[in-house]
């Protein structure tokens, strides 16, 4: 009965993570493609003084300090068309005003000139929740003891929220007149919270008045989790007359503190398997805190060249993730897990309940240019890729426990916006604009076609998925 018990849930509790934003690397404005977001290049693009990706741009600043205020309000929205059976589309939208960034840049005069910047940047990495619920009359049950159609209620809700607070303290200088170079560190504060619950019933068909039994196959599970990191970049950049490179290395995310909760209860009650001839009665449930947390970010380098021209310049840039082999972002502990089992028996426990990410390498390139509209006002468009890293040859062959994730598409972003440049400050706005798309979503459940092979949840097939959002930035720079 026991290994029946685990093979049970090894096809069931765990058929498949969620796949929709989150895993991808360059969502955030604030990133080495977004040529409309202040600071937000590698190379020398004659910004304001602001602080940079690139650290070692902080040595262009002349000013005493120049102070940045940048705030996006932003709608977007997730549709994964017939995500839990046809008809039944699962569709995430969500509003937001975004406080993006403060920033600040000291510079320090002398024989060698040194600038010294700090900023504070917050990035809603993702917002998803969907709910969805069929109610039908279908032939779910073997008609060998419920003939004909059975009434079927499934249920469906998935919620995953992401957000990412860091704070950057950096410092530049020129090492000669042609060449700077700058270090920066980064102290990021991550919080995830997750929640996956399915369930499915089945009323068996019986004569009578009598209230009927029915075949009931419920799982939720919900994780949370903080994760404090710091990862250092160093900056590179040289500049001659209208030519402009800049190169940055970032280190891995190294582990501070970090702390996650998971609760989960599966449950499965006169479920009966023709086949086998066995009726399926499970009960499974576990609530662990204070678990250990340890969420990964890889190393990656970016490259940017940027081009003056008569009234404006042009710019490209590239920047290269390596990957992430499988890890546990929450370890849950070795506990009881399969109520009325032995407890040398319930030894899958850990491998039910992880919390879990895997990512493979990509490069991500941007493009942008800008234009002299008017003598204080300047003109920028730009356009970067956004590629998914999700891979599912990453991940062990059993796949047990849940993904972390829940995109699986490649997103395109375009950036369009003005600069008005004032003796004392400058005023930046824009649109923001994404997209991506995909054919190859995979359901997680599918309530077409539920029947006892199937543990009720039906065989999930490929579907569509989209993602869209806009979003106006507004940027004051306050220049002394």
């Amino acid at each position: 009965m026991t290994k029946f018990l685990t093979t049970f849930l090894c096809v069931f509790l765990f058929i498949e993570g969620v796949k929709a934003q989150d895993a991808n690397y360059w969502s955030s404005s604030y990133n080495p493609g977004g040529f409309l977001t202040p600071g937000a290049v590698i190379a020398f693009n004659r910004d304001s003084g602001v602080m940079f990706l690139n650290p070692a741009l902080l040595a262009h600043s002349t000013k005493n300090t120049a102070s940045i205020n940048a705030s996006v309000y932003q709608y977007g929205r997730i549709n994964i068309k017939n995500g839990a059976g046809t008809g039944l589309d699962l569709k995430s939208t969500s509003t937001n005003i975004i406080p993006q960034m403060i920033s600040a840049t000291i510079s320090l005069k002398g024989s060698h000139p040194f600038t010294i910047g700090y900023a504070l940047t917050h990035n809603p990495v993702m917002t998803y929740r969907v709910n969805q619920q069929r109610d039908a009359t279908l032939n779910v049950l073997d008609d060998s003891y419920s003939p004909g159609n059975e009434y079927f209620l499934g249920q469906y809700k998935n919620v995953n929220t992401i957000n990412e607070t860091a704070g950057i303290i950096s410092g530049g200088f020129k090492a000669s007149d042609n060449f700077a170079i700058g270090i920066s560190a980064e102290g990021q504060i991550r919080k995830q919270d997750y929640d996956y619950d399915v369930s499915s019933r089945a009323l068996y068909n019986t004569s009578g008045f009598e209230l009927p039994p029915f075949s009931n196959v419920q799982e939720s599970y919900t994780a949370g989790y903080y994760n404090v990191g710091i990862r250092f970049k160093g900056g590179f950049a040289y500049d001659n007359e209208r030519h402009h490179l800049g190169l940055t290395l970032s280190s891995p995310l190294l582990h501070v503190a970090g702390s996650g909760n998971i609760l989960s209860d599966s449950q499965t009650s006169d479920l009966i398997m023709p086949q086998e001839k066995d009726t399926v009665n499970l009960l499974a449930n576990s609530r662990q805190r204070s678990l250990k947390v340890n969420y990964k970010m890889p190393f990656s380098v970016a490259f940017g060249y940027a081009c003056d021209y008569k009234g404006g310049q042009f710019y490209i840039a590239a920047e290269y993730f390596a990957s992430v082999g499988e890890y546990n972002i929450i370890t849950p502990k070795s506990q009881s897990f399969i109520k009325g089992v032995d407890s040398g028996d319930d030894f899958f426990t850990p491998e039910f309940l992880k919390f879990k990410d895997a990512r493979k390498s990509v490069t991500n390139f941007g493009i942008g240019a800008s234009y002299l509209l008017k003598p204080d006002l300047m003109g920028y468009v730009s356009f970067h890729t956004d590629f998914n890293n999700i891979s599912k040859t990453l991940y062990s062959i059993d796949d047990s426990g849940y993904r972390s994730n829940t995109g699986n598409y490649n997103i395109y972003h375009c950036q369009l916006g003005t600069n008005v440049k004032k003796r004392k400050f400058n005023l930046r706005t824009g649109l923001l604009l994404s997209y991506g798309t995909t054919n190859k979503y995979l359901q997680n459940v599918n309530f077409d076609n539920p029947n006892e092979a199937n543990y009720l949840s039906g065989d999930p097939g490929y579907t569509k998925a989209s993602q869209f959002s806009v979003g106006l930035m507004l940027s004051y720079i306050h220049n002394l």
